[in-house]
């Protein structure tokens, strides 16, 4: 699909808030992965650290910073893109959670993280 393709669609949401969207959801699931991290930390000082865990959880804390780079550059540039270029309903059919397609179809933007409650490692 080219950029050209995205002009010519006339019914689907507009780019910009897509983006604005995919930003937002990026910044959640960087706040899944925080929480994440922090059951394992907890975890890990009840019980002996094996040898390469402590590496492995500078991998997780990798992942979050990069979703949290991405999260305001998505919204940055969603400022920047023409108002009137629209996205193919096709390319949301694509996602595969309900939930995301959802967000991505124009509903309303979530305050809270996809799931709740305690995060348990066992």
């Amino acid at each position: 699909m080219t950029r050209h393709d995205l002009q010519l669609v006339n019914d689907g949401p507009r780019l910009p808030e897509i983006m604005d969207v995919f930003g937002h959801e990026l910044q959640h699931a960087a706040e899944l992965l925080r929480r994440y991290e922090k059951a394992v930390l907890e975890r890990q000082v009840s019980q002996p650290v094996r040898q390469g865990g402590a590496s492995e959880l500078q991998l997780v804390d990798l992942v979050i910073q990069i979703l949290e780079d991405m999260a305001p550059f998505s919204q940055d540039l969603a400022k920047l893109m023409p108002e009137e270029t629209r996205v193919p309903e096709s390319l949301i059919d694509r996602l595969r959670l309900d939930q995301l397609r959802a967000v991505m179809g124009g509903a309303e933007v979530r305050d809270a993280p996809h799931s709740g409650g305690h995060i348990d490692v066992f």
